[in-house]
């Protein structure tokens, strides 16, 4: 395995903010030109370079770009590569899209299906956290600090009702398995007004997001089994029948199930 990868739990009052913080080291080996592919999870992830060899991000392998320092990474409906061509060291923190915006005031939409340097976000000191993330000695102390920082920016922030955030939680909820007639009476609020304020705010709409978690579900099943029925996954997460699966599976991931499976360790899957 080229991949070191840990996940740590924030503190339980940025539970409904945060999903996890994460640290990892990536291509163990320095192997040069060592490639992954993201598959899409709906979450929004600030990624902490902590030494200056940095990953490339694009849409394919030669396609790419060097990231920043301190990279913000958005929802993305479809896979994505990351080349590694040293071994590579970060700090990440994967927040709930509502989260991203309760904590930060940033839109999650501004950053759809892209990613952007985080010292371009403007406000709440965010330059100032991210430096010193980065200059931490070790992840616990990261972790301190983040708990620390992203508590005191919530006990700021003034708490009003957010339909769109009720929605999002109640399609995880669901890992996807509620229709949209079933999420508007969950919601208080019109059919039309939910789905304008949802793609405004996660850039993407509530039946994008219900694939996703759905999606998620599906991997989390794949995990648990040696041999996976297609079949019984089809059936189980509510696709029409295996073929429908299947072509929803690769229409994300750029893979068919059988092929993922065989080759999953050059897919990165951040459940």
């Amino acid at each position: 395995m080229n991949i070191h990868f840990e996940e740590h739990s924030p503190h339980r009052t940025l539970a409904p903010y945060v999903h996890t913080y994460w640290s990892a080291r990536f291509n163990l080996n320095a192997t040069p030109g060592f490639t992954q592919s993201v598959v899409p999870n709906g979450y929004v992830e600030l990624i902490i370079h902590l030494s200056d060899d940095h990953c490339m991000l694009g849409e394919s392998a030669v396609d790419t770009g060097s990231s920043p320092d301190y990279t913000l990474i958005g929802i993305h409906t479809n896979q994505y590569r990351v080349r590694f061509d040293k071994t590579v060291c970060v700090f990440g923190i994967r927040f709930y899209p509502e989260g991203i915006s309760n904590i930060f005031g940033l839109p999650p939409a501004s950053v759809a299906s892209t990613y952007a340097d985080m010292l371009d976000v403007p406000g709440r000191g965010i330059s100032a956290f991210c430096h010193q993330l980065r200059e931490c000695n070790d992840t616990a102390t990261r972790i301190a600090l983040a708990d620390a920082h992203l508590n005191k920016l919530l006990a700021g922030n003034v708490n009003t009702f957010d339909y769109t955030a009720v929605a999002a939680r109640i399609v995880r909820q669901h890992a996807g398995l509620i229709t949209q007639k079933d999420l508007m009476r969950e919601v208080p609020i019109s059919p039309r007004q939910l789905q304008r304020g949802f793609k405004d705010r996660f850039g993407l709409t509530t039946k994008a997001y219900m694939r996703i978690a759905r999606l998620n579900a599906v991997q989390r099943y794949m995990r648990a089994q040696a041999t996976p029925d297609f079949a019984t996954i089809a059936y189980e997460n509510g696709y029409a029948d295996q073929s429908h699966f299947i072509r929803e599976f690769k229409a994300f991931t750029g893979a068919p199930p059988a092929e993922f499976i065989r080759s999953g360790s050059r897919f990165i899957i951040n459940l």
